[in-house]
């Protein structure tokens, strides 16, 4: 999409396209004759921008609630974060009392949108791309809000005058691929180190390398791991008046509501063969390496199996948020035969495969297993206990599935 297509479309006559593509079955095998509609009114250029915005609609509609009036790249919509995230963020400054706060590679908006919704707040939102400045103009429209725009370049000297608080949301894709070094962040982290905020939080790759982020760490800076539903979405540094010793966990519901598990310097749970049940934390507690924290919130004595495992074992059944339960009915140093011969014996016919540290493929086990489907499902967990690599049987999860 260019200037001129975005313009069109952000038009009356834009709108009502969009409006009846909104209502269409935009599969990709319906392309050709989608296409061939629009273009009998619209030059082709329009025809395909139209077609592209509108499925670019349909997937942010798991983002954003008003996504059917938002206008995306899809690069900028893969990096956007989702409006639960960006509203937890919008609170945090909001609680810190900043209401001059500036969004830094603002891409579409999605965070300029969740700032400037939090009352009494002003926004700058910066980017050196001016389409994408015009698409987070539109989209916070689209919300009802209001945020002042500059077109500028990150790595130049920054044109802020009087704004304490800073968000900032380096690119980490490029031609469609993902970016793991914050070395080669558009632009790169270490841009930062000039900027003079009191107070900046930066959004990373949940797989950020911890040990980039050492010289930020050292200084006072934070991290903070994210989950969404029990799904890791991102990392962020608090930096400044932000900042915290160690790394933090939060879990956030589709509001936007978080539990957060913060670094009390805990040590880990001791080794232990597997107990009566297997848990597996919250991917934020993993990343932060919160075991010990965990299991001081979750009131309740706490294993792991191996030191380089995640998973964790217990006596108890636990029903939290933060972590997912299985019942364990047997373990064993992981062999096919034993394993298949303890499944039949159980009238097991058919299994669900995970695994933390085990080389084999949960579907390259499961047609080994040669089951036939006939008999109670089990779960199958291949993993690590003391260093060996071992298999527990376990029962359906217990409570949550999320």
């Amino acid at each position: 999409m260019n200037e001129e297509a975005l313009a069109f479309l952000n038009g009356p006559e834009g709108c009502a396209i969009l409006a009846r593509l909104s209502e269409a079955d935009l599969n990709e095998a319906h392309t050709l004759s989608l296409l061939a509609e629009l273009r009998k009114t619209l030059p082709a250029d329009l025809a395909g921008a139209a077609l592209t915005l509108a499925r670019l609609r349909e997937r942010g509609a798991a983002k954003f609630s008003r996504a059917g009036a938002m206008f995306f790249t899809s690069d900028a919509l893969e990096q956007a974060s989702g409006e639960a995230i960006a509203r937890y963020r919008a609170r945090r400054f909001a609680a810190a009392g900043y209401t001059r706060i500036a969004d830094l590679g603002c891409g579409i908006g999605g965070d300029a949108l969740a700032l400037a919704g939090v009352p009494g707040t002003r926004v700058i939102g910066v980017d050196r791309d001016p389409l994408r400045l015009k698409m987070a103009r539109a989209n916070v429209c689209a919300y009802g809000h209001e945020a002042d725009w500059l077109c500028a370049d990150l790595r130049d000297p920054l044109p802020l005058r009087g704004v304490p608080a800073a968000f900032f949301d380096p690119a980490r894709r490029e031609d469609g691929r993902r970016i793991f070094s914050v070395r080669d962040y558009q632009p790169p982290l270490d841009v930062i180190r000039a900027w003079p905020f009191e107070a900046l939080a930066v959004k990373l790759s949940p797989g950020v390398s911890l040990d980039e982020l050492a010289p930020y760490t050292g200084a006072g800076a934070g991290v903070e791991f994210v989950s969404v539903g029990g799904e890791l979405k991102e990392a962020v540094l608090w930096m400044g008046a932000f900042g915290f010793a160690g790394r933090r966990a939060a879990r956030l519901d589709a509001e936007g509501r978080a539990v957060t598990l913060a670094p009390a310097g805990l040590p880990a749970p001791p080794l232990s063969e597997p107990r009566a049940y297997l848990l597996e934390p919250d991917p934020a507690v993993i990343r932060a390496g919160l075991f010990g924290e965990l299991a001081a919130y979750l009131g309740v004595a706490l294993y792991r199996l191996d030191e380089t495992i995640a998973y964790l074992t217990s006596d108890t059944a636990i029903d939290s948020p933060w972590v997912r339960v299985w019942p364990v009915e047997a373990w064993m140093p992981f062999h096919l035969k034993r394993l298949r011969a303890a499944l039949v014996a159980r009238g097991v016919g058919q299994v669900t495969v995970k695994k933390r540290g085990s080389p084999i493929a949960p579907e390259t086990l499961q047609a080994r297993l040669k089951l036939n489907g006939d008999g109670r499902a089990a779960v199958v967990v291949l993993t690590r206990v003391a260093g060996q690599h071992a298999a527990l049987i376990c029962g359906e999860p217990l409570g949550r599935e999320t």
